[in-house]
């Protein structure tokens, strides 16, 4: 805290120091300028010099800078809580760091970059990165406190009342788990996950559950599925209502709607974990919440078994909603082969230019037969 105190003294000492400087070059101006009235009658009075010293005096005085002054003071104020701020949130990650770290540790064989978890993205955002870990690709976790050392974005979340949080994405093996869409969001969110997530929008309907708390929004595409899903033990973490869990996410489609049919459909397991002060019991409350999350992991690829006329059903609404895009990747197929045959034909006409009039005859021969051969090919199969 003394170097971060260090900083912000010197900082403020360059700002003090520019406003004398302007101070300087204006009280240099004053001299030079006419003298005023005042100042004048002075002079005539056979006192030039203590004319000259008190104009300069009066412009020199310090309720002629309030502005300037002000704004010195609000830009030192802000230095100060900006390195003040992220000094917090330094501390604060490295509080939970560790728990974090042996979350990951339990359950992935690499966890960061190998030197360290948690990479500072910004002052307020930390990300981790592990993997190596049986029906999953990997998963990226995203730290995300107060910004503390943003006054206004720290107004904002007071206003909000935004908590900080740990979000986990886990991206699952293409084979883990037959896909489907489901997901518990706060009731506040619930309208605004069913508009702007293209999967749930596109797949999911809000269902009820007796058992769920009624801070939770429940979206669920198969009830087969959801279901087996809520016997995890899931349905008893929903159904607390001081649970640190605050979203949950299993999807198999993207969460944007493709602007083309060359997109993702990664099988995807997301949640948000609310934090609570780094004290032991919020950490282990976050060490068990995140020990859930992995262990739906395993869950999900070997403990759900859907019936087949469910997996059919999935299938059948994923091919109608990808129909569109169906039709966009065969006719950009149609419209590749159609230049492919365009070019060819263009370089051998562009070959047939260069030939002498025998080998000309002898292509257009060759030429006549290629087409008269095609004409009894589609006549043949019309009359089949």
């Amino acid at each position: 805290m003394q170097h971060v105190t260090r900083i912000a003294l010197s900082t403020l000492a360059c700002l003090v120091r520019l406003a004398a400087t302007a101070a300087a070059e204006e009280l240099e101006n004053v001299v030079g300028e006419e003298l005023p009235s005042g100042a004048r009658v002075a002079a005539d009075s056979g006192n030039p010099a203590a004319g000259n010293a008190s104009a300069a005096a009066s412009e020199l005085s310090l309720s002629n800078y309030k502005m300037e002054l002000l704004l010195v003071a609000l830009a030192a104020g802000m230095v100060v809580n900006y390195f003040r701020g992220s000094r917090q949130n330094a501390d604060i990650a490295r509080a939970w760091e560790a728990p974090i770290s042996q979350a990951l540790h339990a359950n992935f064989s690499l966890v960061g970059d190998g030197s360290q978890v948690l990479e500072r993205d910004s002052p307020a955002d930390m990300l981790v990165y592990a993997s190596g870990r049986r029906h999953c690709k990997f998963a990226q976790g995203h730290l995300m406190l107060r910004a503390r050392q943003d006054p206004i974005a720290s107004l904002n979340d007071l206003i909000a009342k935004t908590h900080e949080k740990l979000e986990i994405e886990v991206t699952m093996d293409d084979e883990a788990f037959s896909g489907f869409v489901f997901a518990a969001v706060p009731h506040r969110r619930a309208k605004a996950v069913g508009r702007d997530r293209y999967d749930v929008s596109t797949f999911a309907k809000l269902t009820s559950n007796g058992k769920i708390s009624s801070r939770f929004a429940i979206f669920s595409e198969s009830a087969d599925a959801t279901a087996q899903l809520l016997g995890s033990g899931l349905e008893q973490l929903l159904g607390d209502n001081d649970s640190l869990l605050e979203e949950i996410y299993i999807t198999d489609c993207p969460s944007e709607k493709p602007e083309t049919h060359e997109f993702k459909r990664d099988k995807k397991l997301l949640a948000t974990i609310r934090l609570p002060a780094p004290a032991d019991d919020g950490i282990k409350r976050v060490r068990e919440t995140m020990d859930f999350v992995f262990y739906l992991v395993d869950y999900i690829a070997e403990g759900i078994a859907m019936r087949p006329e469910s997996v059919r059903k999935l299938a059948k609404a994923r091919e109608e909603a990808f129909k569109e895009y169906a039709r966009q990747a065969e006719q950009e197929k149609q419209e590749a082969l159609a230049k492919i045959v365009a070019d060819r034909r263009r370089a051998e006409l562009e070959e047939v230019d260069k030939m002498s009039p025998d080998q000309r005859r002898k292509w257009e021969e060759k030429e006549r037969k290629r087409k008269l051969k095609k004409e009894q090919s589609k006549r043949t199969r019309r009359v089949k």
